[in-house]
């Protein structure tokens, strides 16, 4: 039996539509969380073939929720649904399986999650010229971190405590401190005010 995860703050038409093509496609079990903080905690204890989110998220930066899942679920796939601007770019390299815009329609929607759940990746062809630049950029100063270690400097650059990143991630304070620490240090940080800065001069939060 295969299940999905969908991350919607609207309760509403959109996500009725969503569990129904999903079911659709052969899902056979279908939940909505209302919250990314909420999905992570419930991932936690009961696992997903499939999580779809948008980036335009609020409690958390979209960007970090995606690297988490694909982080600590390698077997869940990931769908990102959006309608902003370098949305699929940044899906793409969060390391999400596929990217759907919303102004396609539910159309749109079941193809990709039909080729995501089947193993493939689906961008859009715009998408290529930043799979190029990445694979030669190798001056880029966030390949120094671990998918994780990004994860953290995204949320502490979204003025997120340490504290509160131990209960979204499901870790430790100590090893919160300790992906700060590494993060500081690879990076020549001496202040949160310098990480601030580094997030917002690469775009690392919305």
């Amino acid at each position: 039996m295969s299940s999905a995860l969908v991350i919607d703050n609207h309760r509403g038409i959109r996500a009725t539509a969503i569990a129904a093509l999903l079911k659709f496609v052969g899902i056979n079990e279908v939940r909505v969380a209302t919250t990314a903080a909420e999905a992570l905690t419930e991932l936690r204890t009961q696992s997903a073939d499939l999580v779809m989110l948008d980036l335009e998220r609020a409690d958390l930066p979209a960007d970090a929720v995606v690297e988490e899942i694909v982080t600590t679920y390698p077997t869940t796939r990931v769908l990102v649904l959006s309608a902003v601007a370098g949305a699929a770019e940044r899906a793409l390299l969060g390391g999400a399986h596929g990217f759907v815009d919303k102004g396609d329609g539910i159309d749109g929607m079941e193809h990709s999650v039909r080729a995501v759940m089947n193993g493939y990746a689906v961008f859009p062809q715009s998408s290529l010229p930043t799979i190029r630049r990445a694979a030669s950029a190798p001056g880029d100063p966030t390949r120094v971190l671990s998918r994780r270690e990004l994860t953290v400097l995204r949320l502490l650059a979204a003025g997120h405590s340490n504290k509160a990143i131990s209960v979204v991630l499901g870790i430790s304070n100590k090893t919160v401190s300790s992906h700060k620490s590494s993060v500081m240090t690879k990076l020549g940080f001496r202040s949160l005010i310098d990480l601030a800065e580094f997030a917002r001069r690469h775009q690392l939060v919305g």
